[in-house]
């Protein structure tokens, strides 16, 4: 925590967020007699800096989670492994059905246990079922 005695006014800044600094930079520039030029040039040097360190680094992690989360893929069952209970019971929590249900699709000779996924969401389940003990895979779609 950083305190700042100006006149009788005490300022605190805890966190550094910004909208604080913002708000620091008028009150001090407020305090101390600045210009009301001297303050819109603060302003806007505060406003570049925003732009700067937070709205790029946010768009371009935007950029990466929508190239991950484009397309559609399909998360494919190819061998239950010796522990055939807990593969059942991974298969129950991903699909949300009940237990007849997933004993016959991890008993079924088609292996596709979901469908239309993003590549996140194939991921998650594909590891949730080899901590089961499962061998799975992920395909890609050709909608």
């Amino acid at each position: 925590m950083y305190y700042r005695n100006r006149g009788s006014a005490r300022i605190i800044l805890a966190g550094g967020g910004l909208l604080s600094l913002l708000v620091v930079v008028v009150i001090i520039s407020y305090m101390s007699g600045e210009s009301a030029k001297t303050s819109i040039e603060t302003k806007q040097r505060v406003e570049e800096t925003i732009k700067e360190k937070i709205q790029k680094p946010l768009d371009e992690r935007g950029r990466m989670y929508s190239k991950m989360t484009e397309g559609s893929f399909d998360v494919i069952l190819e061998d239950v492994g010796p522990h055939e209970e807990d593969v059942i019971k991974a298969v129950r929590s991903l699909m949300k059905v009940g237990l007849k249900e997933a004993q016959d699709i991890v008993h079924s000779a088609d292996g596709t246990i979901l469908t239309g996924l993003t590549k996140i969401e194939a991921e998650n389940a594909k590891r949730q079922l080899e901590q089961a003990g499962a061998t799975a895979k992920i395909d890609k779609r050709r909608d």
